[in-house]
Order: structure tokens, then C-alpha cells, then sequence
């Protein structure tokens, strides 16, 4: 079953191409990796399969249904996103567990009183990250908890698909690592997950794709073992790059 599929798509924006003849296809249970430089593409990529952005040529379909044609609430409701710039909007002194039950309601904040539904889930969320020893603090202080409750505020609904967009960045090397451990777990579980960043050390083992953008363009898709190559990467980067394989993971 395809959660999501890229037909042929193009992104322009004051006469500017953004992303040019994307195609791309993701099943359930599959989980990909998107890399590539900074103004590469990856986030206007984002956008449009999260249905925040649409595409000024092609076809884009999400679970089934062709974006443009259908109800993008719903779908929304079908794709969990965590951002830096979500982050940015909550005020330091917002509760953990707040945070998380505001993805009912897509808000920043809680404005409505949650039923009891959405509190056992919010609940269960906490539990299965573990993070019951933080859910009635604020994240001021937080760092790792802090991603984590952002993939707690993801879940709410069950998501099909998982968007994660440069998760670890402003976190030191043991709390990026720890950080990770979060995304094992949910792939683990059967998630789908997109994972995008730009630093290949990131790539977990459970991760199997992978697609480097260049220039808002597909430099190259498909098995991440055929992918991270020092050649591939080296034209990916414009810089030389040697990596080696440790344990699953790319350095």
C-alpha cells in the first residue's frame, strides 16, 4: 500500500524552480531518509507532503487521495510533522502535557477542555516515550524531552506517516544519540517515517532509503547501502566525503 506518491512534480516561486520533477514512492513501513545541503529543497519537499504546501506541476497523492481534491484536515489528521518551527512557537513555560494534547486540536495551546478520549491517549503517548517523570513540567529546560514530547504531540492521532524535519538540530552529540533512540523505537513499532537532515551520521540502521536532493532535484533514490557511497556523496556535498559503515551507521 502507498502512503505517499510524487508524480512528476514541480515547485515555482517567483519565477525561481524550487523543486523540478520529483518522483517518488513510500509504502507502509518504510522509512526513508531525505539528505541534502541547505537550500536544497528538503523543506519546500516537506511541505508539499505534508499538504501545507502544493506543488505548481504534478500529481501528489496521500493515502489514496489526490491532494487538491479532498479535505486536507483529514489528511492532516493522517500525517504527523515535527519542526524546529513548530518548537518556536510554544512559550518556554508550556506544559509537557499540554504540548502533547494540543495536537488534537492543531493549535499552540490548549483552548478547548479535552475529553477523556484525548487525555488516555495522551497518556499512552507519555507512557510509550517515557517520559512520565517530565509531563507536568514546562520545557524551558528541556532538551531531548523536548523533541521526544514533539513526537508525543505527532501522535495523537496514529499517524500513517511521520515527518521528521532536522529533529536533532541544537543538540549536543549524547543527547542527539539519545534523541535517536526515540525514532528506533517508533520504527520498531511499524511506523512510517521521513527523515530529513543533512547529516548522514543520522541515519539509523532501521532506516533504509534514502534520496539525495541537489538543486531541487533527485540526485539519486533507493537502497541507502547503494547510496552512501564517498562518490556520490562527494557530488551530493561539492565537498570530498569518505564515510565508513559502523555498526548500521554511516560516518
Amino acid at each position: 500500500m502507498n502512503i505517499l506518491k510524487l508524480e512528476n512534480v514541480s515547485l515555482f516561486i517567483e519565477n525561481s524552480i524550487i523543486l523540478k520533477n520529483i518522483n517518488l514512492e513510500i509504502k507502509k513501513c518504510e522509512n526513508w531518509a531525505i539528505v541534502g545541503r541547505n537550500g536544497s529543497g528538503k523543506s519546500f519537499l516537506l511541505k508539499i507532503m505534508g499538504t501545507y504546501q502544493y506543488p505548481s506541476e504534478g500529481k501528489v497523492t496521500i493515502m489514496g487521495h489526490k491532494l487538491g481534491e479532498t479535505n486536507v484536515w483529514d489528511l492532516r489528521k493522517k500525517i504527523g510533522i515535527v519542526s524546529k518551527e513548530l518548537q518556536k512557537e510554544y512559550k518556554e513555560n508550556s506544559i509537557v502535557s499540554d504540548v502533547i494534547l494540543s495536537g488534537f486540536f492543531s493549535s499552540i495551546g490548549i483552548y478547548e477542555k479535552p475529553t477523556d478520549e484525548m487525555i488516555k491517549k495522551k497518556d499512552q503517548i507519555i507512557n510509550f516515550l517515557d517520559l512520565n517523570h517530565i509531563k507536568d513540567k514546562t520545557f524551558k529546560f528541556l532538551m531531548v524531552n523536548k523533541k521526544g514530547l514533539f513526537i508525543g504531540r505527532a501522535l495523537v492521532f496514529n499517524p500513517d506517516l511521520l515527518i521528521l524535519d532536522e529533529p536533532t538540530s541544537g543538540l549536543d552529540i549524547a543527547s542527539k544519540e539519545e534523541f535517536l533512540k526515540y525514532i528506533e523505537k517508533l520504527i520498531k513499532e511499524g511506523d512510517t517515517i521521513v527523515y530529513v537532515t543533512h547529516h548522514i551520521d543520522e541515519i539509523l540502521n532501521e532506516i533504509k532509503n534514502v534520496l539525495i536532493l541537489k538543486n531541487g532535484e533527485i540526485l539519486i533514490k533507493g537502497d541507502k547501502n547503494k547510496i552512501l557511497k564517498n562518490k556520490i556523496l562527494t557530488k551530493a556535498f561539492d565537498i570530498n566525503i569518505k564515510c565508513k559503515k559502523q555498526k548500521g551507521r554511516y560516518f
